[in-house]
C-alpha cells in the first residue's frame, strides 16, 4: 500500500468525517472507496465494462487491507 497526502478545508473535512463515521469506516478508507467509485463512474461513461470489475475487486482489496491493519493496532 502507498500513502499520499491530500488537504481538505475544515469544513469540508468536518463533512466527509461524519460521513465516513456513519459508514463506519475510517477518513482514510472513505477516500479510498471514493477514489475507486469515482474512477468506477468514469470508466463506465467511457463504456469501459472491464473496469466495473475490476473496481470491485480493489474496494473489496481496499477494505481487507483496511481491516488487516486496523486489527494489527490492536
Amino acid at each position: 500500500m502507498r500513502a499520499t497526502v491530500v488537504r481538505f478545508g475544515p469544513e469540508l473535512y468536518e463533512e466527509m468525517q461524519a460521513e465516513a463515521a456513519q459508514n463506519g469506516v475510517s477518513v482514510a478508507q472513505f477516500v479510498r472507496e471514493a477514489v475507486v467509485a469515482r474512477m468506477a463512474y468514469t470508466a463506465g461513461r467511457r463504456n469501459d465494462g472491464e473496469y466495473g470489475r475490476a473496481a470491485r475487486q480493489a474496494a473489496e482489496r481496499s477494505r481487507a487491507e483496511s481491516s488487516a491493519v486496523r486489527a494489527g493496532k490492536d
